[in-house]
Formats: structure tokens, sequence, C-alpha cells
């Protein structure tokens, strides 16, 4: 999509005849303005892409500069094996006006497909959009130099992201040139892109683990990869030698037969007489009324530390989704009797000296968490008996969760916080972390219980 604004100014000069007297003599001078133009200014944006697949230049996935149709793809592989990875150069051109430019990424869908008889035996899901495979492509962007690698000194956009992270059908901005940021100045400070320039995005993916390890800054826009195929060309960078690596050990038979699908959309907007654009736009809310759209609804990630002793949390504290939907206490310093399975133990870190322990990322999918009068945000946490030692967590919130934002380092037992402390004014994921100090508690103890996560004021995004 593009945007282009106009201001035109027309300036119009006249002559004046002056007359003296019966004398009949005039003095005058005219002045012409002759052959006036206005022309507008143009943003046309253009992509050209070389993609490589696993080291191998893909010509399927790239092509010279042009304007995109439907059928490029950025990425088209139809057989991924675990630790498959890709990379693509985007090269990006504007025309003659300086610019903001955006990013916008739509996973579009995310099937289960056919089962074949290794992944049923691991996976039971089989709705349409419930496959895993978009939870185990991890993807990472930033502001390239032209060589294809990542290296030391240039901006990360994004990730390393999991894109099963993305709700479905929800585009996912990414800022590369608004009033706030520039990917590709130094230390990101705003400002347009130039016309008539041309800008590198690199991108990686990766069927498993994705690691970064940025190469050290060469000076060169000239790739240094080495040549993979023996044809006596050098290759374009790749995650395997480029700054990113994939390492696909860890996955199993789940994904098998699964497909994604997204879509990724590049806008430029022109910026003169619009200095205040901003590429992520601020969502609208309206006031949740459903109680149940108020609480966390999905565990994202999680991270459960030990008991004091180093030994295994108990099985029965070891659900994360224990830590869903409405609270099973009841608020108060301490709970009679406890309600058995109801809650999660985060633990504490596995070195004894550690500050930290457990941790668990929730997300709110029914309502937003919105920064309202008064606190925002509730933990609920289970502790039973009478006396006991006070357990902490560390409170952090993020909107795409990736970038976080810290609400408070320590909290005590059953808390509230102010959303606003974050410098956010809406959050949709939440990450817990028990900071408990292990010295007053007894051997046994597993640090933090969580019992639910709860937005005091919860915001429904509007269309």
């Amino acid at each position: 999509m593009r945007r282009i604004f106009l201001s035109l100014a027309l300036i119009v000069i006249t002559g004046g005849t002056l007359a003296f007297g019966a004398t009949k003599a005039f003095f005058s001078d005219t002045e012409t303005s002759t052959a006036n133009v206005l022309t507008a200014g143009a943003v046309d944006l253009l992509i050209d892409n070389e993609s490589y697949y696993n080291g191998v230049f893909n010509s399927n996935t790239s092509w010279e500069e042009k304007d995109l149709t439907k059928g490029d793809k950025f990425f088209d592989f139809d057989d991924l094996k675990p630790g498959d990875y890709g990379e693509d150069t985007i090269s990006i051109h504007i025309n003659n006006n300086d610019s903001y430019m955006c990013a916008d990424v739509t996973l579009t869908s995310n099937h289960e497909n056919n089962q074949t008889e290794p992944e049923s035996l691991v996976d039971t899901t089989t709705g349409e959009n419930e496959g895993e495979l978009a939870d185990l492509v991890n993807f990472i962007w930033w502001a390239d130099d032209g060589d294809n690698v990542l290296e030391d000194d240039e901006s990360v956009i994004s990730g390393p992201d999991v894109i099963g992270k993305l709700p479905l059908n929800e585009s996912y901005t990414i800022t590369l040139a608004d009033s706030k940021n520039n990917i590709w100045n130094e230390n990101s400070v705003g400002g347009p892109v130039a016309g008539g320039e041309t800008y590198y995005i690199g991108k990686a993916w990766c069927f498993g683990e994705m690691g970064v390890d940025p190469l050290d800054q060469d000076g060169s826009n000239v790739n240094r990869a080495p040549d993979k195929d023996n044809n006596g060309d050098e290759e374009i960078g790749t995650p395997e030698d480029g700054g990113v690596t994939c390492s696909g050990k860890l996955l199993s038979n789940e994904s098998q037969t699964d497909s994604l699908t997204a879509d990724i959309n590049f806008e430029a907007v022109q910026a003169r007489h619009n200095k205040d654009f901003k590429c992520q736009r601020e969502p609208v809310f309206t006031q949740c009324t459903n109680p149940t759209q108020s609480y966390a609804t999905k565990v994202t990630t999680y991270s459960q530390g030990v008991k004091k002793n180093g030994t295994p949390v108990d099985v029965s504290r070891s659900n994360p989704n224990y830590a869903l939907g409405a609270p099973q206490s009841l608020g108060t310093p301490f709970d009679n009797p406890v309600v058995p399975n109801s809650f999660y133990s985060l633990g504490f870190g596995l070195a004894q000296n550690a500050t930290s322990g457990g941790s668990i990322v929730v997300e709110f999918g029914n309502g937003y968490i919105v920064d309202g009068p008064g606190n925002d945000i509730r933990a609920w946490e289970v502790t039973g008996g009478s006396s006991y030692p006070v357990e902490k967590i560390k409170i952090e919130v993020s909107q795409d969760g990736s970038n976080w934002s810290l609400v408070t380092s320590s909290a005590d037992r059953d808390t509230e916080a102010d959303l606003a402390s974050s410098g956010l004014t809406w959050a949709k994921y939440v990450r817990i972390t028990d900071v408990s100090p292990r010295g007053p508690f007894e051997a046994t103890a597993d640090g933090y219980d969580l019992d639910a996560v709860s937005a005091l004021n919860c915001g429904i995004l509007e269309d």
C-alpha cells in the first residue's frame, strides 16, 4: 500500500499601472511568469530478493527489482526437515521522496493436514489451524549492509521469533523507519529513509532452535560466504555461516505434514508534512464485560526451577496450565485448605547462589491488560498454613511476546502492579519470574506458587 501526501502552493504576481494628470505620460512595467509547472512527487516502492535454502541459491524465491505481485514469495518450501534454514536479503528501493517504511507479517494458516503414523503417536490434534509447524519455525530480521550476513554492528529488527506466537490473521508490524526509530540509523534514531537510495534487510528462518552469533563487521557490502556448490562463485551468507545458527535436534514428529502460510507486506509513506508518523498504530480498546476475559488464557513458554535443595518440583505442582483462568485461591495471605492441582510452582534457580528462579510467560487471548485507574495487573499466589516466609516475583510485560518491559523487580505474594511503570499503555503477555531469597525457606520449598494472573483493567481490541 502506498500513501502519497501532496502539499501545493500557487503564488500569483500581477502588474499594475500608474497615471499622472493630463500629460498622458505613463510609467509602467510588466512581469510575466511563463510555463508554470506543478509536478506531483512519487513514492514508488520496489523490492528485490536473493534467497538461499540450506546454503544453496533458490531461484523460485528470488527476483530482480520490481513491484511485488501475488506470485512473489519470500519462502515457498514443501518438504522441510528439522534443521532446515533459509536466508534472504531484501533490497528496498524508494523513488524520489524521503519516506517512512514499515512491514507487516500476518500468519494466515497453520494447518495440521493429514497425520502420518509417527506423528499420530505424539500429536493428537487434527483440526484446521491446529498445526505445530508455526510454533517450531523461528525468524530473525536485521538491518543489513548488503553482504547477506548478520554483523555485530547491525540492528536486529525482530527475533529470534517463533512465528506461531502471532495470532492467526492478525498483522505483526515491524518498524523499519518512522518518526521514532530508523533501523539503518546509528542507535536507531528516528527519521525517514532517503529517496533514491537502496536499503537492505536480512531475513533468516530456522526449522528448529535458532542461535544468534554475529560476525565481525568487515566494512564491505560484498558477501563473504563460502562457495558451497563449487561453481566458482561466492555464495550469499546463510544462517550456517552468516551470524545465525540453526539446530533441529530437539524436534520430534509432531509437525510432520503440517504447513503454514504467511503474508509479508511492505509500506512506504511520504515523510514530508508527516513528521509524527509511526508504524505501530496505537490500538483502540473497549472495556471487558465478561469476567473470563480478565484472566490469562495461554502459556506461551515456561522454565521451571527446582526446590531449595536442588531436587525437582513435585509433579502435582508442575503443570503450567494450572496458572491459567480464574484463581482457586482467595487472595488472602494464607489459603486454607490448599486446593490440590490448582497452581504452578516456579521453583528456585538451579545454582544455590542464583538470584532468580523459574519463570512463565502467559498470554491474554480474550482481553488485553490496559493502563487504567490504579493498578492493572494482579498475580494470585498460594500459601498454606499460618506462617511462612514471603515469596517474591519479578513482573514483566510485552505487546508482542519478544520485547519486554519491567513492571516491578520484586513483588510479594498476592500482588497488584501498575502497567504504567513499564512505559506501555497496553500488554498482551506477562512474564513472571521467581526472585524469592533462598535463605528463609525450608529445604523442600519450591518458590512462588502461581494460581492465576488477571487484568484489573481489561480491554477488548476494537476492529
